[in-house]
């Protein structure tokens, strides 16, 4: 298989994953037959944005920051206007769904709920597929052609589109015109960003960067306090710190010649088996044994460990060879 079908394979079959199925919230799903449905299905939506905003990214000559404000623009469509998690009061299948979605609450806002859904976005359903899908192809350039992007845009329409119908004939939901208008300006807002001189890519300077290990470390305890947090405001506090704070750390490490796609891939794989962990702690879903959800858990976190040694081998030698920041662009 080629490098830009592995790219995009894994993107695709990934991005549901991450997103969705680590933390295994979700109640009984038929099974591996219906896991593998689930992560068919919502390929389209997860693994469709995550592979827009980077074939838009390498197109334009934005960088990470660039796919990062893209990627905080989805994360912030998905509870507003796609799923309309965020202003639907009742869900009978996701049990604490009233606790988790109005605490640290403002202005009729769960802040708790908009932190931890929209960073979780950014982080697991579109940065972590594409950097393990970027480690494993070794592909830099565009991934799709004028077919590929057609196929891919259709389909995340269409896909969100009808998680959206779906979402308002199943579930109550109280968003009106003003609450589809505002967050229609904040996601603009943050593409228009995206095409300023904060999207671009980073510019190298003078300076060391961690080994591996270290980021290994670094996503597993930064993925630990962001999903660990109590639904609070002290919570939200904590995930902004981390937010910032990881970001922060990123940004100066990843400015140094040493920085390369083995130490993003280092830090990824960390954050990514932090929350297979933190999985088997989530509450026993609906509809769902025991037994079920840790065979679900077992599976995942053998799947990640089994990852872990594709990337360690696949990056292995490239320390300090790759892009300015990775983007796809040399």
């Amino acid at each position: 298989m080629s490098g830009r079908a592995v790219g995009i394979v894994t993107t695709m079959l990934l991005a549901p994953v991450t997103a969705e199925l680590l933390q295994a919230y979700l109640g009984d799903l038929g099974g591996p037959i219906g896991l593998v449905f689930v992560v068919l299905f919502f390929a389209p939506l997860y693994g469709g944005a995550a592979l827009l905003i980077r074939e838009v990214s390498v197109r334009t000559g934005r960088g990470w920051p660039g796919r990062l404000l893209m990627a905080t623009a989805f994360g912030v469509a998905m509870p507003t206007i796609i799923d309309l998690s965020l202003f639907t009061p009742a869900r009978d299948d996701i049990d604490d769904w009233a606790t988790i979605l109005n605490a640290a609450s403002f202005a009729g806002i769960g802040w708790s709920a908009v932190v931890t859904w929209v960073g979780g976005h950014v982080l697991m359903s579109i940065a972590a597929p594409l950097v393990i899908a970027e480690a494993l192809a070794r592909r830099p350039g565009p991934w799709l052609g004028p077919f590929g992007l057609t196929v891919v845009s259709v389909s995340f329409v269409g896909l969100a589109v009808f998680v959206h119908l779906d979402q308002m004939s199943s579930n109550p939901t109280e968003a009106g015109v003003t609450d589809y208008v505002v967050s229609a300006a904040v996601i603009a807002a943050l593409l228009a960003l995206a095409w300023t001189p904060l999207g671009r890519p980073l510019r190298r300077r003078p300076g060391g960067a961690l080994p591996p290990l270290a980021w290994i470390a670094i996503g597993i305890v930064g993925m630990l306090a962001f999903d660990m947090v109590p639904t609070s405001w002290l919570g939200v506090a904590i995930d902004l710190a981390v937010l910032v704070g990881g970001g922060l750390l990123v940004l100066h490490s990843a400015r140094s010649p040493q920085w390369s796609i083995r130490h993003l891939a280092a830090l990824t794989w960390g954050a990514v088996l932090a929350r297979t962990g933190t999985g088997f702690l989530s509450p026993l879903p609906q509809g769902t044994t025991w037994a079920e959800k840790i065979t679900q858990n077992v599976i995942y976190l053998a799947l990640v460990l089994l990852l872990g040694v594709a990337l360690e081998r696949r990056t292995r030698g490239v320390l300090g060879v790759t892009g300015p920041d990775h983007s796809g662009r040399e």
